[in-house]
Order: structure tokens, then C-alpha cells, then sequence
């Protein structure tokens, strides 16, 4: 087998082992989305990062489409270079040399890319209680204590028509409680 052709076996097995650590990472996830980190907004060869995220993403959501990019600074990159140089003194003669030396020093910042997926599909909300079980009765019988918004009852539903009974203080100074009916 001929060098070249070894080498290019060698080459492409090392390509196709390291493709199996994804740089895509989930940071941020709940019921009905998915924050992932990638180090660029990419998705050409041979860094398929926004691929990348959305498999990441398929784990914790079904269908999941972005709906969010954005470009986070995650921290500060510090290069330092140097560069040294050595010249002999004299032609036939060598009697010294000159060392010179250049340091450089710069900052950069470090920016990756989080991007929020959502599921496609229908999402289920739940009124029940986790923690506690199913949703609690009303407190007084014949009153929810939830008012829609606009403050208005639908039309159609059992509460409709209702009004919320009055509240029954007792008098100051120890007299017995009255209830007065409310007018109609």
C-alpha cells in the first residue's frame, strides 16, 4: 500500500472519530422550549452546528424549529505572542550575536451563539396543581374565585349570571352580624 494512500486512510478515520463530539450543548430547557449553546451560527462543512443544535434540541422537545438566535459574550480570550530573532556579529569573524525579542499581548472577546427551539406541535397546558393534585373546589360554595379577563363571565358557561355573595363582617362593638340583602 503506498504512503499517500495510508495516509489519506489515516486521515479520514480521524476525520469521521472526532465528528461524533457535538460542540451543541442544551443549557436552558423546559416543557415547552430549548436554549442551545453553539460556538458558531454556522451550517456548512464542515461545522453543521445549527444541525447540531436542533438534534441536541430534538432530545428534550418533539419537532423543534428555531425561533431565536442570539450572540452571547461567554468571556475574554488572551493571546500572548512572541517572537524572538538571533543575528551573529562580524562576517569572517564571529565575535557576538544580537538577541531581540518582541512580546505581544492582546485581548479578545469570546462570543458563542444560544439558540431558543420551540416545538412545532400543540403544547398541553394543565390546570391541575402538580404538587397537590387535581385543581381545588371554590371556597364558597357557588363563587370562582378567578375573574376572566375584561371581568366578565362568558356567556354559556355555569358561573354566567352569578354574582358573588356579599361578604359578612361582624359590627364593631359586638353587636350581631345583619345580613342585608343586596338590591335587585
Amino acid at each position: 500500500m503506498s504512503r499517500t494512500a495510508l495516509l489519506s486512510t489515516f486521515v479520514f478515520a480521524v476525520a469521521g472519530l472526532s465528528g461524533c463530539a457535538s460542540p451543541a450543548r442544551v443549557i436552558d430547557s423546559d416543557k415547552t422550549k430549548v436554549v442551545v449553546a453553539i460556538p458558531d451560527n454556522t451550517n456548512t462543512w464542515p461545522f453543521y452546528y445549527r444541525d447540531e443544535a436542533e438534534r441536541a434540541a430534538g432530545e428534550y422537545i418533539h419537532d423543534p424549529v428555531m425561533v431565536t438566535s442570539a450572540r452571547v459574550k461567554v468571556g475574554e480570550q488572551l493571546t500572548n505572542t512572541q517572537d524572538t530573532t538571533r543575528r551573529e556579529l562580524g562576517k569572517e569573524r564571529k565575535f557576538g550575536e544580537v538577541v531581540t525579542s518582541t512580546n505581544s499581548t492582546s485581548v479578545s472577546d469570546k462570543y458563542e451563539y444560544h439558540l431558543e427551539f420551540r416545538s412545532r406541535g400543540p403544547v398541553t397546558v394543565s390546570t391541575s396543581d402538580p404538587l397537590n393534585g387535581p385543581a381545588k373546589p371554590a371556597a364558597v360554595a357557588g363563587w370562582t374565585p378567578v375573574t376572566p379577563a375584561g371581568a366578565t363571565t362568558p356567556a354559556g358557561t355555569p358561573e354566567a349570571g352569578r354574582q358573588q355573595p356579599p361578604p359578612v363582617l361582624p359590627p364593631p362593638g359586638g353587636a350581631p352580624a345583619v345580613t342585608i340583602p343586596s338590591p335587585r
